[in-house]
């Protein structure tokens, strides 16, 4: 009954992961820009050379943004969300990938 806008939420959502494993990757860490894995889920990650990553998770949740620390050493992982969500995570990672070692 509901699949039409079933469909379009997961349209949205890989609209949404695309956009943002394209924005990850020009975004720079140490000079080098971030990674991404390849994903088909709800969530990306990304980094690949994170030095400190609880570091990271902290300055972001200082500012409103609950990301993960799992998966190998190196990397973190972001949910999807809405676009208010994803535009404060993009904001804020953009301040804090300056701030860490």
């Amino acid at each position: 009954e509901h699949t039409d806008e079933q469909l379009e939420q997961v349209g949205h959502l890989r609209r949404t992961r695309q956009e943002t494993a394209a924005w990850l990757r020009e975004q720079t860490y140490h000079g080098k820009p971030l990674q991404v894995a390849e994903s088909q889920s709800n969530f990306l990650l990304f980094g690949g050379s994170f030095a400190d990553r609880p570091q990271i998770f902290d300055e972001l949740l200082k500012r409103g943004v609950l990301i993960r620390v799992v998966g190998p050493e190196g990397w973190l992982r972001v949910c999807m969300g809405t676009e208010e969500e994803m535009a404060t995570f993009r904001r804020s990672l953009a301040e804090v990938l300056p701030l860490v070692r």
